[in-house]
């Protein structure tokens, strides 16, 4: 212990030897440049060494730095997972959720009110992120993941089977006769998305050659966003069933016909094996099966 009595120190050798910069380092700890460098100056004249090699435009790990710094970044990363594990489980009444932008817009927050109302002792914290959650680095509790499962490590269930429906504004059909007919259809601006590529799936389904599909220019990444384009009466969407629900029931949008072209891809619950029995996450989990 006694070679680790300097540990505020160690901490700012960590910081500098990461990012090659006092003033970095300081601004990452809250403190001046010049409390970072006593730090350093400290650590160097217990240790009897030299930890950086100070240059123009920063400063350089020595190799007795680098000896350390493979040490000091280990040990700091598993001080910091501890911590967050610690918190994390200690604040069992909150839990945080990892979820796409647009599985936040257009189909979980209009649902928020239910499970408020049957869990009010249960805070939420909605963590929207199109990039998957890392269980490792976060304090996320739950992923809502639309994918196919490969998460190894992880504990996941599927929530819901996704499939792909047809979709448009009514203003964009005026008084057509419903359902309609898979030429008319194909003959209306048809929204393109990236990320979903399904127009040639429906049209092979429908029986149309996918000659018949209409290449747009415009192609949406963001699924929220190529529903918003649909309701402003750009064109047809091809969306995800779970997503247009609620468009769907206002009635700002509705389907022009009845196929569904499956996906082998569902919407998934994940989280860290063992956390499923958790009493708050538990009961979300189950919350999150009956909508």
């Amino acid at each position: 212990m006694e070679n680790l009595r300097h540990l505020r120190a160690l901490q700012a050798f960590d910081e500098t030897a990461t990012h090659s910069s006092l003033s970095r380092a300081a601004d990452v700890l809250n403190v001046t440049h010049g409390a970072i460098s006593r730090q350093i100056k400290l650590l160097e004249l217990h240790l009897g060494v030299t930890l950086f090699h100070r240059r123009p435009n920063g400063v350089e790990l020595t190799k007795a730095g680098e000896r350390l710094h493979q040490s000091t970044r280990g040990a700091f990363s598993t001080l910091q997972l501890g911590v967050m594990e610690v918190k994390r489980l200690h604040h069992r009444q909150s839990i945080t959720v990892s979820l796409s932008t647009s599985l936040a817009l257009k189909w979980f927050v209009p649902l928020l009110n239910s499970f408020q109302q049957e869990h009010p002792g249960i805070s939420l914290l909605l963590d929207t992120n199109d990039v998957f959650a890392d269980f490792d680095v976060s304090e996320v509790d739950v992923a809502l993941r639309f994918g196919e499962p490969g998460w190894d490590g992880l504990y996941h269930e599927q929530i819901r089977q996704e499939e792909l429906i047809v979709v448009a504004a009514p203003s964009l059909i005026d008084q057509t006769w419903l359902p309609m007919r898979a030429e008319d259809v194909a003959s209306l601006p048809l929204l393109h998305d990236a990320f979903n590529v399904g127009w040639e799936s429906w049209a092979a389904q429908v029986g149309l050659s996918s000659d018949r599909i209409n290449a747009q220019s415009i192609k949406y990444v963001d699924s929220a966003v190529l529903l918003e384009a649909a309701i402003d009466g750009q064109g047809v969407a091809l969306a995800r069933r779970l997503l247009p629900a609620r468009d769907l029931e206002l009635g700002r949008l509705i389907r022009l016909d009845e196929t569904r072209v499956p996906l082998d891809r569902a919407l998934y619950f994940v989280c860290r094996p063992g956390d499923q029995e958790r009493v708050t996450v538990r009961i979300f989990k189950k919350w999150l099966m009956s909508i």
